[in-house]
Order: C-alpha cells, then sequence, then structure tokens
C-alpha cells in the first residue's frame, strides 16, 4: 500500500505537511489539557466523595450511638431492684415511691425522655415521670390512664423476655391533635417480668425525637446545610428544607423518593455508595436502627436483649438512609475554576505549536521531496521480492514488469523468460484468457476497483494451478494508472481438499446409514439426515447432549463400560443396540463405532455407523418362532397319529370287557358273592377311566371344527357342573355360584366350552385331594370391557394346596402331569378349544388358598 501511495500521489504540499505536524500535536495538546482536567476533576470528585462519605458515616453512628444509648437506659432501668421489688408486690406502695423516685432521678439527669412510664399487664400506667420541658415531675395517680388499647403498649406486650420494641419515628399527638411545634418521638418499651418469670406489665420510654436529630447535625457540621435523613417510605425525618420534614406524617406529597426519583431508585435498592446524576452527587449510607443495636450488644458480649420489634408489621427491618446530596451547580463550579486557571496556560500552548508546526513542514517538505523518490523503487521490489507469496507486476498494456521468485518457482519459468512477456499468452489457461482480458480493461480503466478473484494459470510444463489474486493499482504523478500488481497464493491443494471434502459430506448426508459424530466425551456434535429420519430427533434436538437419550435400558452398564474401554484405546467396537426413538418406538441398529485422530494422532472425536436392522431382527424372530411351531406341530401330529391308532387297536377290547361285565351285573345279586361284586365294580370303573383317557386322546387328536350359538353363561356353567355332580358328591365338595345379573350371552360351542369347564372343575376337584378341610370350589363369572374389546371372564378357584409357580410354564403342554393317574390331555385340550375360541386361560393362586383357573372368552361372534 505505501508503494501505491507512493507512486500515486504528486509531492505533498506545504499546508499538508503542516497538517501532519500540527493536527497531532495538536491532538497531543488538547490530549493532554483533557486528561489533566479529567484528573482535576476526578482528583476533585474523589475529594468531595471522601468527605461526604467520611461525613455521612460520622452520622450514621450518631444516629446508632443514640439508639444504642436508649436501649442501654431502657435495659438498665429493668434491672432495678426497686422495680423487681415493685414487681413481685403490686400493692407495695413504698416500692412504687422508691421506683418512682428512681425514675423521676433518671428523668432528671438524662433530659432526653418525655416520658417514663411503668405499666401494668392490663395496660394501666403504674408510675409516669413527664419530662415537662425541663421540669420532671411524678403524674399523681388520679391522672394515669389505661393504654391498653394504645398499639404500642400491644406490641411491647407481645415480646419474649429480653425483647425491645421500638415504634415509628413519628410526631407526638396529644388529644388527637399534632403538637406544635412539632415533637418527634420514639416510644422504646420492654416487658417486665417477676422472680417467678410472669410477665407483669412494660416499661417504657418516649424518646424525644428531637435529641437524635440533633446528635445526627451535630456528627456532620460540615455537611449539614446538604444532609437528609430519609424514612424507609422516601420521605424526609430532616432535611435542609424544614418545610419537607415529616411529609408522610402531615400527608403531603412532596418526598424525597418523588423529588429525586432516578436517584432514590438506586439509594433504595443499595446499602451505601456514591454517583452522580444530572441532579448532583449523592452519597448515602443505610442504617437499620435496631439491627445495628443487636450487633451491638452481640459484639459486645451483651446478652440482655434477646429480639427487637421495630414496629412494623412485615418481616423485613425497617432503614433510615442518611443520604448527602450536593447540587449539580456545585459540581460546576469546580469545572468553571479550572477552565478559569488554565485558560490562558493552553492558549499559548496552542500558539506555540502553530508556529513551530510551520517551520518545521517548512524545512521537512524538501528533504522529503528528495528521499521519496529513491526509496521507493527500492522498498517496493524488496517487499515483493521477500514475501513468501506469489508476486506479479503487469503495466497498462498488460506486459509482466517483475516477478518475483516465488511464482517463478511455482511456475518452472526462468526471469529472463517471462519479463516483457504478455501475461495472459504465457500464463493464463486459453479457456479463461477471454474473460482476464475482460476483467483487466475494467480495472486499468478505472471502470472497476481491484478486488480478490480466484483464475486458473498456467507452468512451464503445461500444469494448471488455481491461485487466490488479490491486487492493487499504482499511479504516476499525473494520476494515471501505470501499473497492476498482484500478490497471489496456491490454493489448488486446498481447493482439492475441499472439493473431496464436499464430496464425502454428501456422501455423509445421502447415505442410508445414520451417522453420529461425538467429542470425546460423548457429546453429539453431528447427525445426519437418515439419523433424524431414523429416530425423529432433529440435529437441534441432539446436539450437545449424549447417545444415553436413545437408551431402552436393555443393554446393561457393563456392556457400555466395554464399549468405552475399547475405543478410548483407540480400537473400534461393533455390536447391537435396542434404542428407543423420540416417540417412544423401540428399534434394532447395528453400530460400528470407531475413533477420529487429529494430526498429532491424538482422539478427538468418535464417529458412529449405525444400520437399521429393525425388520431384519424381527424377520429372524419370525423365523425362529415359526420353526418351533413347525417341530411342535409335527410332534403332536406324530403323537396324534400315534394317539388314534391306540384308541382303535384298545377301544374294541374295552367295549367287549365292558359289555361283558355288564350282562354279568345283570345277574341276581345273590348270584354275586360280596368280594366277586366289588371286584366286578372295580373292574366297570377302571374300563371307564380307560375309557376317559382314550376319549382325550381322540379329542386332542382330532379336534373338530366349532359349532358356535348363542350360550347363556349360566345355563353353561350349570350344566358343566351337573356333568362332574357325581365326582362331587363323593368327594363332598361344596361349589359357590356367584353370577352378575343381566350377564350378556356368548357366542361358542355350548360342547367344547362345556368340555373346558368340565374339565376344570374336575381339575379344582383333584387339587383338594390331599386337603384336610371340606373341599371348596368357587365359581365367579363377570364382564370386562379392555380396549374397548367386551369379554367374559369365569373363574374357577379351589381351595387345595396350590400349584409350584415353576410350573405354569409346563402345565398346557401335552401330556406333562404332576400326578400319578391322568394322561396329561386336560388342561392342553382346555387351551386348544379356548384358542379356537379366540379365549385365553390362566392360572394363578388364589387369595384364600389354593388355585383359580381364570378364563376370558369375547361377547362377540366368531368363525364356526
Amino acid at each position: 500500500m505505501n508503494t501505491t501511495l507512493q507512486s500515486r500521489d504528486p509531492p505533498p504540499a506545504l499546508s499538508r505537511r503542516f497538517l501532519l505536524i500540527f493536527l497531532p500535536l495538536s491532538a497531543l495538546l488538547i490530549t493532554i489539557g483533557v486528561s489533566h482536567y479529567y484528573a482535576e476533576m476526578r482528583l476533585a470528585r474523589v475529594s468531595l466523595e471522601s468527605n461526604e462519605i467520611q461525613n455521612v458515616a460520622l452520622a450514621q453512628k450518631g444516629i446508632t450511638s443514640e439508639m444504642r444509648a436508649v436501649i442501654s437506659d431502657l435495659t438498665f432501668l429493668a434491672k432495678l431492684n426497686e422495680l423487681w421489688d415493685l414487681l413481685d408486690n403490686p400493692n407495695d406502695d413504698t416500692a412504687r415511691q422508691n421506683l418512682s423516685q428512681e425514675f423521676l432521678y433518671f428523668s432528671e439527669k438524662k433530659g432526653i425522655y418525655g416520658q417514663i412510664r411503668f405499666l401494668s399487664a392490663d395496660g394501666m400506667e403504674i408510675i409516669r415521670i413527664n419530662y415537662n420541658e425541663g421540669q420532671p415531675h411524678i403524674v399523681e395517680q388520679s391522672e394515669l390512664q389505661n393504654k391498653s388499647d394504645r398499639y404500642y403498649f400491644k406490641e411491647a406486650m407481645a415480646q419474649d423476655i429480653g425483647g425491645v420494641y421500638m415504634s415509628p419515628f413519628d410526631l407526638n399527638v396529644e388529644d388527637g391533635q399534632i403538637e406544635n411545634p412539632f415533637r418527634p418521638v420514639i416510644r422504646f418499651a420492654t416487658p417486665l417480668f417477676n422472680s417467678r418469670g410472669e410477665k407483669k406489665g412494660v416499661l417504657m420510654f418516649n424518646f424525644r425525637g428531637e435529641r437524635l436529630l440533633q446528635s445526627f447535625h451535630l456528627a456532620a457540621p460540615n455537611i449539614d446545610d446538604h444532609l437528609n435523613l430519609i424514612n424507609t417510605h422516601g420521605y424526609w425525618l430532616s432535611g435542609p428544607r424544614p418545610e419537607d420534614e415529616w411529609g408522610y406524617f402531615m400527608g403531603r406529597q412532596r418526598s424525597f423518593a418523588k423529588a429525586f426519583p432516578t436517584a432514590w431508585q438506586r439509594i433504595v435498592n443499595e446499602n451505601s455508595g456514591s454517583f452522580i446524576t444530572e441532579e448532583g452527587l449523592f452519597t448515602f449510607s443505610t442504617t437499620y436502627p435496631m439491627v445495628s443495636v443487636m450487633e451491638f450488644y452481640a459484639n459486645a458480649g451483651i446478652g440482655s436483649i434477646s429480639s427487637i420489634f421495630d414496629g412494623y408489621q412485615d418481616t423485613s427491618p425497617h432503614f433510615w438512609k442518611i443520604v448527602s446530596h450536593v447540587p449539580t451547580s456545585i459540581l460546576n463550579a469546580t469545572s468553571q475554576n479550572f477552565f478559569r486557571q488554565n485558560l490562558l496556560l493552553y492558549s499559548l500552548a496552542g500558539l506555540f505549536l502553530l508556529a513551530g508546526s510551520f517551520i518545521v513542514a517548512q524545512a521537512g517538505i524538501r528533504k522529503q521531496l528528495e528521499e521519496a523518490q529513491r526509496s521507493f523503487e527500492r522498498r517496493y521490489r524488496d517487499t515483493l521480492e521477500n514475501m513468501q507469496l506469489s508476486a506479479v507486476t503487469l503495466n497498462a498494456e498488460g506486459l509482466i514488469t517483475f516477478c518475483n521468485d516465488c511464482l517463478l518457482k511455482l511456475t518452472g519459468w526462468r526471469r529472463e523468460e517471462v519479463i516483457g512477456k504478455n501475461w495472459f499468452d504465457t500464463f493464463v489457461t486459453p479457456q479463461d484468457r477471454q474473460q482476464a482480458h475482460i476483467a483487466f480493461a475494467e480495472i486499468t480503466t478505472g471502470n472497476a476497483s481491484p478486488h480478490t478473484i480466484e483464475s486458473r494459470i498456467t507452468t512451464k510444463s503445461g500444469e494448471t494451478l488455481l491461485f487466490s489474486w488479490a491486487s492493487t493499482l499504482s499511479f504516476s504523478r499525473l494520476g494515471k494508472i501505470s501499473t497492476l500488481t498482484s500478490i497471489g497464493q496456491d490454493i489448488t491443494q486446498q481447493h482439492e481438499r475441499q472439493e473431496r471434502l464436499r464430496k464425502l459430506s454428501q456422501a455423509v448426508e445421502q447415505s442410508r446409514n445414520s451417522v453420529m459424530i461425538t467429542d470425546i466425551h460423548g457429546h453429539i456434535e453431528y447427525i445426519n439426515p437418515r439419523f433424524t429420519e431414523l429416530t425423529g430427533y432433529s440435529a437441534e434436538e441432539v446436539t450437545g447432549k449424549t447417545p444415553r437419550l436413545f437408551k431402552s435400558g436393555e443393554t446393561s452398564d457393563t456392556d457400555y463400560a466395554q464399549l468405552w474401554k475399547t475405543i478410548i484405546q483407540g480400537n473400534e467396537w461393533r455390536g447391537v443396540f435396542h434404542n428407543r426413538k423420540k416417540n417412544g418406538e423401540f428399534y434394532w441398529e447395528d453400530t460400528l463405532i470407531s475413533p477420529i485422530r487429529n494430526e498429532q494422532s491424538e482422539i478427538t472425536h468418535f464417529l458412529a455407523i449405525k444400520e437399521d436392522i429393525t425388520e431384519h431382527v424381527r424377520l429372524k424372530q419370525e423365523v425362529e418362532e415359526r420353526n418351533q411351531e413347525l417341530a411342535k406341530t409335527q410332534t403332536l401330529t406324530a403323537m396324534g397319529r400315534m394317539a388314534t391308532m391306540i384308541a382303535h387297536d384298545l377301544r374294541n377290547p374295552l367295549s367287549s370287557i365292558k359289555m361283558t361285565l355288564q350282562i354279568w351285573g345283570k345277574r341276581a345279586e345273590g348270584d354275586w358273592g360280596e368280594e366277586a361284586a366289588e371286584m366286578k365294580q372295580i373292574s366297570l370303573d377302571q374300563v371307564r377311566y380307560m375309557e376317559t383317557i382314550l376319549a382325550d386322546l381322540l379329542t386332542f387328536a382330532r379336534p373338530d371344527a366349532l359349532s358356535p350359538e348363542w350360550l347363556d353363561v349360566k345355563k353353561l356353567l350349570t350344566s358343566a357342573i351337573n356333568t362332574t355332580q357325581k365326582e362331587l358328591q363323593e368327594n363332598g365338595a361344596k361349589i359357590t355360584e356367584d353370577y352378575p345379573p343381566q350377564l350378556p350371552t356368548l357366542h361358542g360351542d355350548a360342547t367344547k366350552l362345556r368340555q373346558v369347564f368340565s374339565n376344570l372343575i374336575a381339575n379344582a376337584l383333584d387339587a383338594t385331594d390331599d386337603v384336610n378341610h371340606v373341599p371348596q370350589i368357587r365359581i365367579h363369572a363377570l364382564m370386562e370391557v379392555n380396549d374397548a374389546t367386551p369379554t367374559i371372564r369365569i373363574d374357577i378357584c379351589d381351595n387345595g394346596g396350590g400349584i409350584d409357580p415353576g410350573l405354569n410354564g409346563k402345565l398346557f403342554e401335552p401330556f406333562f402331569t404332576t400326578r400319578a393317574k391322568g394322561t396329561g390331555l386336560g388342561l392342553p385340550i382346555v387351551k386348544r378349544i379356548l384358542d379356537q375360541h379366540h379365549g385365553q386361560i390362566s392360572l394363578h393362586a388364589n387369595k384364600r388358598g389354593g388355585t383359580c383357573a381364570s378364563v376370558t372368552l369375547p361377547i362377540g361372534p366368531i368363525e364356526s
């Protein structure tokens, strides 16, 4: 840029040289003057603020000292022996007179209490001392009053032992009228207790507020003319203008808070400080009268005060603000004094600079003209030659007048081969040559300004390089464009890397696998669109969070720990996750996680490539389930054929045996001996038992199609009970039935459902064989509505010994039984029939002991 300015601009004029000297020196003089001014103002302000802060602190100390003295006096009188005597003996006139004299003497010596009173627990004044303008006297008994209805008496009596009550700072009122002249007053009181710990009354001071205000002003006489004491609500308790004081008590609108609203907002929200506004300098401090007293007693180790109540109903301690206000007019006087004292000095200095700058400019202009031309070429060439970037200078015709070693090294040319040659014919690729000529012409004619461009150039060997150029113009002394100098950088590799990165990014964005990149702590930094499509989470929702957002809870902490151990060590981890989508759905994904390293081989990120294998897992599970069903079906089919063969081969012999026994049974009883009759009956029973087994085998082996009809549930269950009535009677079992009224009808096969419930009742009866009490079977039916589908549930419960919970999964398997008798086909047959009816069955423990079989059947019609 310096070379451009040197070559373009004509020799500087005297006025310009003069301004180059005068303006900086003037700026320096102004800076010194301004710094001097602000230093003086800052010093004056610091001095003023320091003085104001010290005086405000003294004023605060004056208030606090007075308050401590009053509390000290109150606690001192509360400990007088004469007072204790009167508290223990309320009717002792001698004790009352002695205490009255003590109070009178105390009032006369102190001179700061308008009244000292001892009131009984019912509010009656026992003793009252009136100060009476320096003539204290004991009020006669007949003039004593009852104060039980006064707020200050009630608040004082509410204090615990050692507590102190302080009323708000207000004006004294006599006979309902504010005394004139004003008499500010604060009432201090403490409850009194006799030797037995009984609360007997209150000791109360009427503290003369003018004494407090007098101490307040005497403590800071230097700022008395602008010192203010403001209460919690922003009204003056004391101020420079007497007419502003006690405005809140007189119902006036004017207050400090309204007069200075901006300042008051800051004062009321801060404890202390000093600041300047358009209204002047405000220095303030906050005093909490009762808090200050409590802190004093606590720090001094005095334990006579347990609490202090300041007379306000809210719980926060109330405060007074001590404010010093220095008006803007006084602050401005300091600034005016500075200008009066220093204006002449700085005016003379300015005249000296004016004359000196002119002389120096006139002498230096000649030397600059001589040096400028010599240094221009030298600095210009050195700068371009020594830089680590390529540089080339073209004249207005596009001929090369200069090129540095960096450009020659990159392109393979020698300097003598290119100097004086046309840049566009030598370096610019043929396809870009015309466009480059147009751009060059627009710049050299002034129609366009130089700007950063990217263009391709060819090397001596024919290789094409991509350069980024920044150009600047040089002007002759006549103001015409003489040369164009361009500084460029080879960005070929950078452009190739960016192009590869763009292709890789596009491949990741378009990948059908979800891709996620996290930092080394697992915080997500990138997800591709497929990830959002799969999980439902957008990039904004997951960025900065960890993958535990997708946890379903099925992967153990041990597996996660092993995962982290593997990738932290720089190894790849592959595994399968069962994760949760944003909408709560679960999905399976095959995941490959690998570390990403920087140039120093440090792990900086982790890359996770995830493939959704939910459908694959579902199909795999479906194939496994179908294979299991096929194996089971093949087994049952083989068992069915065997059962059919056995039933066919045994049924005819059994029928012959049964017929023979029945024919013999028709013979007269007398023809049979007792033992032979018993053997005959046993044989018949065993034949019937074997027929039942064969019937179960055939039923299981060759299930029949349904013949559904609408059934009355109660009649169906009664029919099933009747089927097993003989066995129930033989075992002495008691059946309890519980059917709700208006139970809906059921669509099903009556014969098969009767077999279901007969089998379940028979099983319940068998379960009570080993109990020592009366077998009981309870049958209960009810209607349920689950997922808007009405069903009928029938519970058949027994009071037997129950079943082993570990056998629940096997009870419905064919031929499984826990008893010596039976085929183990009863419950499988029941389940098969219920499956045909789209029903369900479950076995669970009965709350009263035993087992319950719960059958659930849909009410709607089923296919036959």
